[in-house]
């Protein structure tokens, strides 16, 4: 397999009109670009400028084939850009004005993982090494490669991110934007290095605002209201113009009307091919030819095993060398650690609890004799110390308790009596049992911790990397490769941080017993191994929630306003601090809650737990279903997390394109 550039790729724009609706809903349009044509040779150097709005973004991602024409073509090697996109897949590379790689890895680590998703399936580990070699010797990062890409400087930097795209050998380099952050000096090498490409026979095209280096460049192409006013060199642009300085070219665009500029530029090609008529007057015209395609080699992209391998070690090893995220990774569960042992500091787990029961038969006769009696012995003001019936001696007795006087007169006791004479109400003592309240509790904060932890997690990990995913979806990524294996990584990374958390609870709590305290009823819980395993599920599915939050924003500050919003349901739902024991509310708890799950794998309710703590109803506690009804809405939200990437892919290109 070669890996050394291909021949550069003609560009060629005729009558490229562009446009979007106005957002008002009338069904009006605005024109983004009207009427492009120009025509960019193999291995030439073109820089785009232009005014703020006037075009050069929607060009880019034209040419990208990104955006929907109204009219025209737009061909790149012969292909139409919008049409066949696929055979042109690998023949263009796309630098963006932010850059994508990985900051904490390695140059040469971070070009690794992008050779294994650009380059072909059949190519070899020693040949996408070579590729690696070739591209960090092009752009002079040789001395760096072994360095944190988040260490390097922004031409550095850059120069990386160019590298990832030429890994492929493109025969277009399309650069948005990409030295707009850079200081003069590093801009300055930047076009050199894009300059000795487009020498080396790649054609680039540049967009930049930088003016101090587009002498670079073979020819300049100037936009204006969304039209072409200028294709040529940078001097005959300011004759053209009629200015000294290229910056006043901009003030000269916004100083006239829209379609000045234009129409001057269409007279002067018309005026350019009249003359080149007129000096060969006895030749015969001809009309132009069909633009020849290039024969470009099909790309064959990486298999799902292939894309799934490469995501899921990057994602490991980015986090493992991200020493800020790893030390926020381990301090997290064992702030949450120190949270759980500081607030049950004080709590007995191990207090009695008596049981009570329905009065027998026997029982109510008595209760119902006594009661009669009392009830005579308190319904008087008073009696005389010689009365010796039954109530009078009971009043005499009460009398000297006054409290216990008072208390029967209350209403509240006569309706405990009727209760328990009516079996609505237990009141006899039956059994003593270990209070399950504190163990109750602990293990409902334990599970909050944990959804909290997930969502936490993973509610940036898309958006966060928004760019580079874009990206890599033009070398053919799969979604589906990506969003399993970024669900396969979180719960790697959350296995660990909930082996922590709950190791350092225990060794609290064996702490706390050796010195004389008490621990969580162990009647009341499941077994450590199953309380973890049903955490740590529950902390995956709520991390694969948050990845279908983090597809669907856009920026990371959205998806942290979404994280409150996220919680605060899985609470109420979760069986801890609500009864959920049918009806609706069980509905949406098993459907669309982890932590009500995680709760019922964790608890164990038992035989005589009073009423007011089975939060669970009726249920069947089988350990299977609670593992099984986990590892579904980590299916499913990973399911419906792969169906928003594709849908929004669909809804931006606004064309029925092969989405995998």
């Amino acid at each position: 397999m070669t890996l050394a550039p291909k021949t550069g790729l003609a560009v060629v724009a005729e009558g490229v009109t562009v446009s979007v609706s106005d957002g008002r809903g009338g069904g009006e349009r605005k024109t983004l670009l009207e009427g492009v044509t120009f025509r960019i040779e193999p291995g030439e150097f073109v820089c785009v400028l232009g005014p703020s709005g006037a075009g050069k973004s929607t060009l880019v991602r034209s040419i990208l084939g990104e955006r929907e024409m109204a009219a025209g073509r737009l061909l790149v090697g012969g292909h139409d850009v919008f049409g066949e996109a696929d055979a042109l897949r690998g023949a263009i590379g796309y630098v963006p004005q932010r850059d994508v790689n990985p900051p904490a890895l390695p140059v040469e680590r971070a070009l690794h993982y992008a050779s294994e998703v650009r380059l072909p399936a059949h190519t070899s580990a020693a040949e996408r090494q070579a590729a690696v070699d070739r591209v960090v010797t092009e752009v002079g990062l040789d001395r760096v490669r072994l360095q944190p890409i988040g260490n390097l400087s922004g031409g550095e930097t850059k120069r990386a991110s160019l590298a990832a795209e030429m890994l492929a050998a493109p025969g277009l380099l399309v650069i948005d934007e990409a030295t707009s952050s850079l200081d003069p000096a590093t801009e300055a090498r930047i076009m050199t290095l894009l300059a000795d490409r487009a020498r080396a026979g790649t054609t680039v095209v540049a967009v930049t605002h930088h003016l101090d280096n587009v002498d670079q460049a073979d020819k300049l192409l100037i936009l204006g209201h969304g039209e072409v006013v200028w294709f040529g060199s940078r001097v005959e642009a300011l004759g053209h113009f009629g200015v000294h300085r290229l910056a006043d070219v901009y003030v000269a665009i916004e100083d006239k009307p829209p379609g000045f500029w234009s129409a001057r530029w269409r007279e002067r090609v018309a005026e350019d091919v009249a003359m080149a008529e007129a000096r060969q007057p006895d030749e015969p015209r001809h009309h132009a030819a069909p633009e020849r395609a290039a024969t470009l080699a099909a790309v064959s992209i990486p298999g799902f095993f292939r894309q799934f391998t490469t995501f899921f070690c990057r994602e490991l090893e980015t986090a493992v060398r991200d020493r800020v995220g790893v030390a926020m990774s381990l301090l997290l569960p064992l702030a949450l650690a120190g949270v759980v042992l500081a607030g049950f500091a004080d709590t007995r787990f191990q207090n009695p609890l008596m049981l009570t029961r329905f009065l027998d038969p026997g029982e109510k006769e008595v209760l119902a004799d006594v009661w009669g009696e009392v009830s005579e012995a308190i319904a008087t003001d008073s009696v005389s110390e010689q009365d010796a019936s039954i109530p009078g001696q009971i009043r005499v007795f009460l009398d000297s308790q006054p409290k216990m006087l008072a208390h029967l007169r209350e209403a509240t006791t006569e309706r405990i009596i009727r209760d328990a004479l009516t079996d609505t109400l237990p009141v006899a003592p039956d059994r003593e049992i270990i209070d399950p309240g504190g163990t109750f509790k602990w293990l409902s904060l334990m599970s909050i911790c944990m959804v909290i932890l997930g969502f936490v997690t993973g509610f940036r990990e898309i958006v966060k990397e928004r760019p580079m995913l874009d990206l890599e979806r033009r070398h053919g990524l799969r979604f589906a490769a990506y969003v399993i294996a970024k669900v396969a990584a979180l719960a790697v990374i959350l296995a660990v941080q909930i082996a922590i958390f709950r190791t350092t609870v225990e060794l609290g709590f064996m702490v706390r017993e050796a010195i004389g305290g008490e621990s969580p009823a162990a009647i009341y819980r499941r077994s450590a191994i199953i309380s973890a395993t049903c955490n740590w599920l529950a902390a995956v599915a709520c991390a694969a929630i948050g990845l279908v939050v983090s597809a669907c924003v856009r920026s990371t500050d959205k998806g942290v306003l979404a994280v409150p919003l996220l919680i605060t349901p899985q609470i109420l739902l979760g069986a801890t601090i609500l009864p959920i024991k049918g009806g609706v509310l069980a509905v949406l708890a098993k459907l669309f809650s982890p932590l009500y799950w995680a709760h019922r794998g964790c608890r164990s309710e038992g035989n005589g737990v009073p009423e007011f703590w089975q939060n669970l109803g009726t249920y069947d506690p089988a350990i299977w279903i609670p593992l099984a009804a986990l590892a579904t809405q980590i299916t499913v939200a990973t399911i419906v997390t792969i169906l928003v990437l594709r849908w929004q892919e669909r809804a931006a290109l606004g064309r029925n394109r092969a989405v995998r």
